[in-house]
C-alpha cells in the first residue's frame, strides 16, 4: 500500500555545474504530472514523464529540476552570422558608390545590428542523461516515502476495521433483546387497552414490525465489507479506488441500520459506525 503524498530530493554534481530534483506528490483521483525545469532540459521531459507514468498510477506529482552552472561554464555559443556581416559590407560599399561617399561603418554600428552575433545553445547531452538518472533517484526515494506513509496507514485502517468488527459484533448481540423488548411492549399495551385479541393475529403484527426493524441482514452485509477491505488490504497493487467503493458500502449499511434503530443503544452504536467509517474515508483519500 502507498499513500500518494509524499516529498524527496536529490542532486548530484556534474562537470557543468550541479542539479537538483524536487519531486512532490498529494491525492489526485488521477495520475496528473506537472514538470518545471529550465528550456535547455525540456527534451528529458518525455522520459521523465514515462518513468513517472512506469512507477506511479494515482496523484498529482509536480517535479522541479533546477541547474547550478559551475564558475566557468557557460550554457550558449556566441557566433558570428558571417553572411550577413558581408552583405552589410556589401550595402555599404554599394551605397558609397550610388552616393559617391566614403563613409565606414564602425564596429559598434555592425554590432547593434540584429543577428550579426548569433546566440547558440552549447552541447549539453551529457546534462540531459544525468537529470533522467537523478530523477529515477529522487522518484526511488519518493515511492519509498509514499510506502513507509502508506504502512503506516495500513495499521491504521486495521485498527479502524477491529473497531468497527466490535461495534458489529455488540449490536448483533443486542438484537435478541431488542425484540424481546417489542415482543413486551406490543403485549403491554395490548393489556392497557383492555383489548382481547386473537394470538395469530398478535403473532402476524408482532412479525411485521419485527421485519420493519431487522438489521440483520445489514450486519451481514457489514460483515462481509469488512472482511473483504481486510482482503484489499494484503493486495501488492494499488487499492485506492476499490477502498473508496467499499467505503460507501459500509456507509450505505450503517446508515440503514440507524434507521432502523429502536433501541438508544442501537442509535449510538450507529453513529460510532458512521464516524469510524468516515475517520477511514479521510485516510483512503491518500491511498494509491
Amino acid at each position: 500500500m502507498q499513500s500518494m503524498t509524499a516529498f524527496a530530493a536529490d542532486a548530484v554534481e556534474t562537470d557543468l555545474g550541479r542539479l537538483t530534483c524536487e519531486i512532490k506528490s498529494v491525492n489526485q483521483r488521477f495520475l496528473d504530472i506537472t514538470i518545471k525545469c529550465p528550456d535547455f532540459l525540456r527534451s528529458a521531459e518525455h522520459g521523465i514523464r514515462k518513468s513517472i507514468e512506469k512507477t506511479l498510477t494515482r496523484g498529482k506529482v509536480l517535479v522541479f529540476l533546477n541547474f547550478y552552472p559551475g564558475e566557468s561554464t557557460t550554457l550558449t555559443e556566441l557566433k558570428v552570422n558571417h553572411a550577413l556581416l558581408n552583405q552589410l559590407q556589401h550595402c555599404v560599399t554599394d551605397i558609397n558608390k550610388t552616393l559617391g561617399t566614403a563613409d565606414v561603418l564602425q564596429l559598434p554600428h555592425f554590432m547593434q545590428w540584429p543577428d550579426v552575433i548569433i546566440q547558440e545553445p552549447a552541447d549539453t547531452s551529457q546534462l540531459q542523461s544525468a537529470t533522467l538518472e537523478l530523477m529515477q533517484q529522487a522518484l526511488t526515494k519518493l515511492v519509498d516515502a509514499r510506502q513507509r506513509e502508506g504502512a503506516a496507514m495500513q495499521q491504521v485502517l486495521c485498527d479502524k476495521l477491529e473497531t468497527l468488527t466490535t461495534i458489529t459484533t455488540s449490536i448483533r448481540e443486542e438484537v435478541p433483546a431488542i425484540n424481546q423488548y417489542l415482543h413486551d411492549r406490543l403485549q403491554q399495551r395490548l393489556a392497557d387497552l383492555d383489548i382481547e385479541t386473537q394470538p395469530e393475529r398478535f403473532e402476524q403484527e408482532l412479525a411485521l414490525q419485527l421485519q420493519k426493524i431487522d438489521i440483520t441482514e445489514e450486519l451481514d452485509r457489514l460483515d462481509a465489507h469488512i472482511a473483504e477491505f481486510k482482503r484489499v488490504l494484503d493486495l501488492d497493487e494499488p487499492v485506492g479506488r476499490r477502498m473508496d467503493f467499499l467505503m460507501q458500502e459500509l456507509n450505505r449499511e450503517a446508515n440503514t441500520i440507524a434507521s432502523k434503530s429502536a433501541a438508544v443503544s442501537t442509535s449510538k452504536s450507529g453513529v460510532e459506525l458512521k464516524v469510524v467509517i468516515e475517520q477511514m474515508r479521510e485516510q483512503i483519500q491518500n491511498i494509491e
